[in-house]
């Protein structure tokens, strides 16, 4: 026959290629024969479970900017460094008003001694006493006011230099040295690299079967890996137009992956027969896909479309051939 002639083996060899070769109805992660577990791909990104997003909180020229997109940074560091000048001026200011408010005190402390011991001694009135204890009073609500007038201050002034809130990934410089910067204005934004997880839409009617703790099945073409990650959150919201759930996968703590990048999750789709054939077995001339195929002792190409690899390797083939057929390399 002219199947010998493909590989030129025994006899024994056609048995064992015949069963390895058939393609067979099986699903990605099937083992045995009948109808296996189907699994539906949803497209997605990877994104930080902690997003930053560093803003001013007053208005003022920006001096420096210490970070580019990419660095690392520790929860505490120095990010942006604004002009200080006119806050460092409201400072001083602020110390010597307090030290004005003070003496104001220290003198009418005073004066309330001498008023009292005049009244003990019959010299002074009760009157004079009186106004000497108000006078009193006003100098340390007055002390008080200056010393809150001079934290504010400080506080201002702290906000001269824009600190990390968390450490993390800076992804995006959002301004430069000599803009100005308002309060509420966006100039970093930073990322977790280490709470790393893939957001993906997923089918309702899939997404319902879906529960937070599932380990699903994900990939990154980018980095050419496949993992197994954690379902983290599944928002109870579904888009309109789409009718999806959003569904969030967390991602192993070493992976290599960056957030913004393209990445795939293996969602359970109930069981469906799927005919697969060796990876190897399909040949590409163009756009076009072809197979080998031995039948009646005659050995011919055969078009087919073809669908996603199996966990095992095999290429699912969706149209141009039939269970029981022989598939020659």
């Amino acid at each position: 026959m002219a199947f010998r002639l493909v590989r030129g083996e025994d006899p024994t060899w056609r048995d064992r290629d015949r069963r390895r070769r058939t393609p067979e109805r099986r699903q990605d992660g099937c083992r045995g024969a009948g109808a296996c577990a189907s699994v539906e791909w949803a497209s997605g990104a990877v994104e930080s479970a902690r997003r930053t997003t560093v803003a001013a909180r007053i208005l003022a020229r920006i001096e420096d900017v210490h970070v580019v997109a990419g660095d690392e940074v520790a929860k505490g560091d120095i990010l942006v460094t604004l002009d200080a000048r006119d806050l460092m001026a409201r400072v001083q200011q602020a110390r010597e008003a307090l030290k004005a408010g003070e003496a104001q005190r220290d003198l009418a402390r005073q004066e309330l001694t001498r008023t009292e011991q005049l009244l003990e001694r019959g010299v002074s009135t009760q009157q004079r006493f009186d106004q000497a204890v108000s006078n009193l009073r006003v100098a340390e609500a007055q002390v008080d006011r200056l010393k809150q007038d001079l934290n504010e201050a400080q506080t201002a002034l702290s906000f001269t230099e824009i600190l990390a809130p968390v450490a993390g990934r800076v992804v995006d410089r959002l301004a430069e040295p000599g803009d100005t910067a308002t309060p509420g204005q966006s100039l970093l934004r930073l990322y977790d690299p280490l709470a790393l997880r893939v957001e993906a839409p997923v089918r309702e009617s899939l997404a319902l079967n879906l529960k937070t703790g599932d380990v699903l099945r994900v990939e990154i073409p980018a980095l050419q890996d496949t993992l197994s990650g954690q379902i983290d959150e599944i928002v109870p919201y579904a888009e309109p137009g789409a009718r999806t759930l959003l569904v969030k996968v967390r991602l192993p703590s070493d992976t290599a992956a960056l957030a913004g990048m393209f990445a795939r999750i293996a969602v359970p789709a109930g069981e469906r027969a799927r005919l697969l054939v060796p990876a190897d077995a399909v040949k590409g001339i163009g756009q076009l896909e072809f197979v080998t195929v031995a039948s009646d002792g005659q050995i011919g190409q055969r078009m087919v479309t073809t669908g996603q690899l199996s966990d095992d390797g095999r290429r699912e083939v969706l149209s141009g051939l039939k269970e029981g057929e022989r598939v020659v390399r």
